[in-house]
């Protein structure tokens, strides 16, 4: 194996060992900073960092096969893919990740997290307050606000983690390790999908403000957080009290 080949494969490892959530955050920021360390200094490039398999990109995709997409899901969507630095897709009402293997295995871990959660706190919400399950659109504006809840605790997260990483990147004077995520996962995308277009947005109609507040109220009850094993059941992580 070549000087430059053992200095991918060192790369490659701490890459890994950056986004393995079983490294505590310590361990994790350090192999970051160490992989940019070396990727600056060896000018290495992105078509030599990419890898296919446990160290590259990969795809997963939740509730495949819907129709819609799950109203929760719909408005926490970006979030998780800032928090968990995944590429967003749609296909009807499926969410589709790309990303390196732990991060899309975390992103797929708070989709069944939130969309499960959200589920259990509207059963909980309109039980108390209604002697029937209320019409379709009180549910879908109180899914709305708990995504959006929830998406406003990840971007917060995310901004915190940031912050964090500046700080050690000027330090180090390195490039952060969510660039070369960034790139890899532009570049698979350049080379699957060269015809990917933006989802359009359609116009909404106004959310039951009452529902909304109520879906943001509940969301403030889970718990976010990489589990110790990505592939761990939904329940790992459970809401504190429903709301």
């Amino acid at each position: 194996m070549s000087v430059r080949a053992d200095i991918i494969a060192k790369v490659r490892s701490l890459r890994a060992r950056a986004g393995d959530s079983a490294s505590s955050e310590g361990e994790a920021a350090a192999a970051a900073r160490i992989a940019a360390k070396i990727i600056a200094e060896n000018q290495l490039t992105e078509a030599e960092l990419r890898q296919r398999g446990a160290g590259g990109v990969s795809e997963a995709t939740h509730n495949d096969g819907r129709a819609r997409k799950h109203p929760a899901l719909d408005a926490a969507a970006a979030a998780i893919g800032l928090l968990t630095e995944c590429t967003a897709l749609v296909r009807g009402g499926a969410n589709i990740w790309i990303g390196q293997p732990d991060d899309v295995a975390f992103a797929i871990y708070l989709c069944e997290l939130i969309e499960g959660a959200s589920e259990r706190a509207y059963r909980a919400h309109w039980t108390r307050r209604f002697t029937s399950a209320p019409r379709p659109f009180y549910r879908q504006s109180f899914m709305a606000g708990f995504g959006h809840g929830v998406a406003q605790r990840m971007v917060i997260l995310t901004r915190e983690r940031e912050a964090e990483r500046k700080r050690a990147a000027e330090m180090t004077s390195s490039t952060d390790l969510v660039v070369v995520k960034g790139a890899i996962i532009a570049d698979y995308l350049a080379e699957t999908r060269p015809m990917l277009r933006t989802e359009r947005t359609r116009a909404r109609k106004e959310p039951d403000t009452m529902a909304l507040l109520s879906g943001l109220h509940a969301s403030k009850s889970l718990l976010l957080s990489r589990p110790v094993e990505c592939d761990a059941p939904p329940s790992a992580l459970s809401q504190e009290g429903e709301a």
